[in-house]
């Protein structure tokens, strides 16, 4: 399942698109109600997690749009008496320090921070100096595999 963020933000489709992509590549459909989007809010995201395990057919797997959405999916997991990732595996996005903190730690999608910055501030300067500037820029991502990934259960 798929915890998004902002509809309206790039970013947020991306991570969906990316989502789709690779459960497309697996061969795998997407049930109804497995795609949500809680806007970046936490209690939101608590919340359609919870709603999300508790379905009959509950996904084996929910990859967040970012770390905070991802750490409220497993302390909704933990509500729920799951254990993760024997019940259910959690992935997050950007790798911010609490996901190396949390119990289990997250198997997250890391980010370049600093040559985003960077980029970003080169992007500004030329902007300001009147040149003309692709201000759309795709960097390289990590796949960090913590403690919060396994294999579905057969």
């Amino acid at each position: 399942a798929f915890i998004g963020g902002r509809s309206e933000l790039d970013s947020s489709l991306l991570r969906e698109n990316g989502f789709r992509d690779a459960m497309a590549a697996a061969g795998l459909e997407i049930p109804e109600g497995y795609v949500r989007e809680s806007r970046y809010d936490p209690d939101v995201a608590e919340a359609i997690a919870l709603e999300m395990l508790a379905l009959p057919e509950r996904p084996t797997a929910i990859f967040a749009a970012n770390d905070v959405t991802a750490i409220r999916a497993l302390g909704a997991a933990r509500m729920l008496g799951m254990r993760v990732p024997h019940d259910v595996s959690v992935v997050g996005f950007d790798d911010i320090p609490q996901a190396s903190l949390v119990s289990p730690t997250l198997t997250t999608v890391r980010q370049p921070l600093g040559a985003m910055g960077e980029a970003a501030m080169h992007m500004l300067l030329d902007i300001l100096a009147g040149k003309d500037r692709e201000t759309h820029v795709r960097m390289p991502t990590e796949l960090v595999v913590r403690e919060s990934t396994a294999p579905p259960a057969a």
